[in-house]
């Protein structure tokens, strides 16, 4: 970390955490911008840009080895402008240079090292360098020395190679038939490679020869590949898959919250950061789970990592932090690892000692990571059995222990407000909303929705991305912009307001003129980033769901609603036939759009309740039948007269729509509507037939 008695440089003044960690570095950093590009064209230097986030372990350890060394930074500063960035910010930055690090045929990862010329081309790249040769690497001293020279000598090369590459990668335009698109074969093929990959030991998927991450959005396609096909295979998958990642050291046994990934097969030992976006995935289908299972067991871990995040990400203006750092007092892990002796001297039930695997000898590195051992068993088919009165007795031990843990020494939290993630977050307390009837987690999304819509949402439908100590900074990217428009599709669905829809819209139709391109997807940057040099169309659905993703989500959500502003089923197959290369040649890498699909691919069916002057009593039994219907696409709204005849012109489904006696239902599929109902009885029957 940052010396503070060093004398500080330009990172000082930023707001990110990942920066300030930088800003007394000896290194002359500059941010991203105008200040640092102009001084590379004025002075002939490569730009060295630094990509990583506050979390990042080996960003902190090339910090320690080369950023923090006063010799390197003698090299750096005499030969080249260093720029800093803070990738969780800036992901659409991030995005094209590790595009470029793939094309130069080198595998990803962070903190990402690319050399620019003075106009941003890309040169060259890497990932971690070591301060000395070693892993097969070079050195970053001789790295640093064998381009400086390069660019004395061989510039024109150099330059040349760096326009090419650039080319390529503006090179989106492809030519797709929009007749071409994926259909069911597609998703039966998508179900049948996680089959064929499913770890039937250690549950999960073996997708990587070393790493398992957790599978969330995955396992959120099984579920409704479940449910549409009744297909018991891909329940028992997301079932023992949900079961294995909360069981094993992945999982904060003590704490709560999921890790972000596992460095084996069998999910015990983690790599110890926990991010936003992870947690907020996982409890969406822990929601999904507890809805088809009625299993309590995802019931109390969708609960406990939403008090995990209450008690330990909540910050006091209202939004949701992003990580929590692996790393405390210098080592990764060391907040959650026990000694045996530790434990032993606060906790004696033999049983929980057992539960968890405490040993004398520990599992990594004379230590303790607390897990549950599942090795040989088939939760799905056997059941999840507790002794009587064990779970008590196992919450009683967690309580004291987080007590004992409180006391050490934390992990660096990054207290920044991300749009999409925040998003990502409301998405799953609406899940466990639907999943609970929890009054609790409605409240706790409309206070973050309120404190997004006043921080990052301005009036006239830009999106920001990030906000920190009291600064909203730099224009959302595709991912901020659609999850929002989502999550207030959800709450319009959830409440009846009519607030949040208008939200909605204005953001849509922000996105549409903004970040359209003439290929049929979304760009990833809006049209207002002029410091980028690519404008990138994602689809892969990696840590989070990509934008166009989101959009194909939201699209079939609109669609089914009769939006009228533009033609949304033209532009969802100029999306899918887009990305159907993709999604034919490596489908596991789009689990998020090929749920999209599923809903496309399957009848669709729309129930509208209107009523006037109802009871909230039976204005929430009615939502408490709806949200127990279980069929993926199913789209539902309950709205006041007044509200459902205000937005008629815009949502054709609800044209001369209206209460009758008092309420009426409206049961269409297909966008065939039968006629209206006055009872959830009759109304029950329709939906079934």
């Amino acid at each position: 970390m940052a010396n503070l008695s060093k004398k500080p440089n330009r990172l000082v003044h930023e707001k990110s955490p990942y920066l300030l960690q930088h800003a007394h570095n000896p290194v002359d950093w500059f941010p991203w911008g105008n200040e640092a590009f102009e001084k590379a064209e004025k002075e002939d230097k490569i730009i060295l840009l630094s990509i990583g986030y506050s979390t990042c372990h080996w960003c902190h350890v090339m910090e320690r080895e080369s950023f923090e060394d006063v010799s390197t930074a003698e090299l750096l500063n005499r030969d080249f402008v260093c720029i800093k960035l803070d990738r969780e910010e800036r992901p659409d930055i991030d995005k094209i240079y590790m595009d470029a690090l793939h094309a130069m045929g080198t595998q990803g990862g962070w903190p990402l090292n690319m050399f620019l010329t003075p106009k941003r081309e890309p040169i060259l790249g890497g990932t971690y360098f070591p301060p000395e040769n070693r892993y097969g690497k070079k050195s970053f001293k001789e790295v640093l020395r064998l381009v400086s020279e390069a660019w004395k000598h061989q510039k024109e090369e150099l330059l040349q190679a760096a326009s090419e590459l650039t080319i390529y990668l503006n090179d989106n335009e492809r030519k797709t038939d929009p007749t071409t698109i994926p259909n069911s074969l597609t998703i039966k093929e998508n179900f049948k490679r996680y089959v064929e990959v499913y770890d039937k030991e250690f549950f999960g998927f073996k997708t990587n020869s070393i790493n398992k991450f957790p599978p969330s959005m995955a396992l959120s396609f099984l579920l409704d590949y479940y449910l549409i096909e009744k297909d018991n295979r891909a329940l028992e998958m997301a079932f023992n898959t949900a079961y294995a990642m909360k069981s094993g050291g992945i999982y904060d046994q003590i704490g709560g919250g999921i890790c972000r990934y596992s460095t084996d097969h069998e999910w015990l030992v983690p790599h110890f950061e926990k991010m936003l976006y992870d947690n907020a995935l996982f409890v969406e289908t822990l929601a999904n789970l507890y809805q088809i299972t009625g299993e309590s067991f995802f019931l109390d871990t969708l609960d406990e990592i939403i008090t995990y995040v209450e008690r330990d990400m909540r910050l006091a203006p209202g939004g949701i932090a992003s990580a929590e750092d692996a790393d405390s007092e210098g080592e990764e892990g060391k907040f959650y690892l026990w000694k045996e002796t530790e434990i032993l001297s606060h906790i004696s039930d033999s049983e929980v000692l057992g539960f968890w695997n405490v040993t004398e000898e520990g599992n990594f590195e004379n230590k303790n990571i607390l897990h549950v051992y599942w090795q040989g068993k088939n939760p799905f088919q056997d059941g999840i059995q507790w002794k009587p009165g064990f779970k008590e007795r196992l919450q009683k031990a967690k309580v004291t222990l987080l007590n004992v843990r409180n006391k050490r020494i934390r992990p660096l939290r990054d207290d920044k407000v991300l749009t999409s993630w925040n998003a990502l977050w409301m998405r799953a307390l609406l899940k466990s909303y639907d999943a609970t009837e929890n009054i609790t987690y409605l409240e706790q999304t409309k206070r973050i929705y309120q404190f997004l819509l006043q921080h990052l949402i301005k009036e006239d439908g830009t999106v920001l991305r990030r906000y920190r100590d009291g600064e909203a900074k730099n224009l959302g990217t595709l991912p901020d912009y659609a999850e929002f428009v989502w999550v207030s599709l959800r709450l319009f669905q959830e409440t009846g307001e009519a607030s949040y829809y208008k939200t909605a819209s204005l953001l849509f139709e922000t996105i549409q003129k903004k970040f359209s391109s003439n290929m049929g997807p979304y760009f990833e940057a809006s049209d207002e980033n002029v410091d980028l040099i690519v404008r990138t169309i994602e689809g892969y659905d990696g840590v989070e769901p990509s934008g166009n993703s989101t959009m194909l989500h939201i699209i079939y959500f609109l669609h089914t609603l009769g939006y009228s502003k533009y033609s949304l089923e033209k532009k969802a197959n100029e999306i899918f036939s887009y990305f159907f290369p993709e999604m034919s040649k490596n489908s596991l890498s789009y689990p998020s759009m090929i749920s999209a699909l599923q809903k496309f691919q399957s009848a669709s069916k729309e129930v509208i309740v209107v009523y006037r002057n109802q009871s909230e009593e039976t204005i929430q039994r009615i939502y408490k039948n709806l949200r127990k219907i279980l069929i993926p696409g199913f789209v539902w709204l309950v709205l006041e007269e007044t509200v459902a005849q205000s937005l008629e012109e815009e949502l054709e489904i609800l044209k001369e729509r209206n209460a009758g006696n008092g309420i009426r239902y409206y049961v269409c599929q297909n966008f065939r509507c039968e006629l209206p109902t006055e009872t959830w009885e009759e109304t029950f029957a329709l939906i079934q037939k």
